[in-house]
């Protein structure tokens, strides 16, 4: 659970910045290409918000619709993840104008999918009795990071390229969720059994 937990915290620290960038990579790298095809600074700004937008509810519709996986529920979530970190590098890479769109509508339809694996693994482990206090935690030290890496972002903003910046943070997701692939520990986050035998085996040695 602690790894899953991580990984979400390093989603949103990979995440959060996207937002303080996106007006900086439409106005130095994507400039020639909105213009070049008659869109101002707001139209652009607003096509990529639209997009981004439409892309999330497309993502709620389709698990609402799919309800997930019913085995392995951890691998919704790390591929979901891959997908958006692949998505957010060609995002800050790409020179044109409709592919960012292409990926700012890709990146979204990801989380809902995400986010409903995981949100199951996490109620069906955690005590009914337990939720409340165990959410709270969790929501916390996943979330910390976002106002963290905002912060950062700023900074990094006024001292680099903003779409170099956004692609090494989607490669560090990639990567990341590409080594919890081959995380014995996190693959098995949803084996009852094999976890109910480890707290008991540490219980007992801690007795």
């Amino acid at each position: 659970m602690l790894w899953l937990l991580g990984t979400f915290t390093v989603a949103n620290f990979v995440g959060a910045p996207l937002e303080v960038f996106m007006p900086l990579l439409l106005k130095f790298n994507l400039a020639s290409d909105w213009a070049a095809r008659g869109f101002t600074f707001e139209t652009a700004m607003a096509l990529l918000g639209s997009v981004a937008g439409i892309g999330g509810v497309v993502g709620g519709v389709f698990i609402s619709a799919w309800g997930g996986l019913r085995r392995k529920r951890v691998y919704g979530v790390v591929v979901s993840m891959i997908v958006a970190g692949l998505a957010q590098m060609v995002f800050g890479l790409s020179p044109r104008l409709y592919l960012t769109a292409a990926m700012n509508f890709l990146m979204p339809i990801m989380i809902p999918i995400m986010n409903a694996h995981s949100q199951t693994i996490w109620q069906t482990q955690t005590p009914r009795e337990l939720q409340g206090r165990v959410f709270a935690v969790r929501r916390v030290i996943a979330q910390f990071t976002w106002p963290l890496s905002t912060a950062l972002a700023g900074w990094l903003g006024g001292r680099f390229d903003p779409g170099r910046i956004i692609a090494v943070l989607g490669a560090v997701l990639v990567v990341f969720c590409i080594g919890q692939l081959f995380n014995p520990h996190l693959l098995r986050v949803e084996d009852k059994a094999w976890l109910d035998e480890r707290a008991a085996r540490i219980v007992a040695e801690q007795a």
